[in-house]
């Protein structure tokens, strides 16, 4: 899968067909299945730099992904992002 980033972890959702691959470099890579063996980039999406890994909750599709740094500084804390489907360009976006 084509990517600008080194993944540090990834999770699919098959539901959804995707795959998010964490780069510590600070961004999460989403990638869509078309098939068995094609997968296209959808999006790098910006996040915090330190980012290693994630999770997908298969049932509700959010996508969880633990930051150790806010602009710099030391923080521990659980961010959740929803996926967004019929955004041309916009494939996941911060939860609430």
């Amino acid at each position: 899968m084509p990517s600008s980033m080194a993944a540090s972890g990834s999770s699919g959702d098959p539901g959804l067909g995707r795959i998010y691959a964490a780069c510590s470099s600070g961004v999460i890579g989403v990638f869509q299945e078309d098939d068995p063996d094609h997968f296209r980039k959808l999006e790098d999406f910006p996040v915090q730099p330190m980012v290693h890994s994630l999770a997908v909750d298969t049932a509700t599709h959010r996508v969880y992904a633990p930051e150790q740094q806010e602009d710099g500084r030391p923080v521990a804390r659980m961010v959740i992002y929803e996926p967004v489907e019929g955004t041309p360009g916009v494939h996941i976006k911060p939860g609430k």
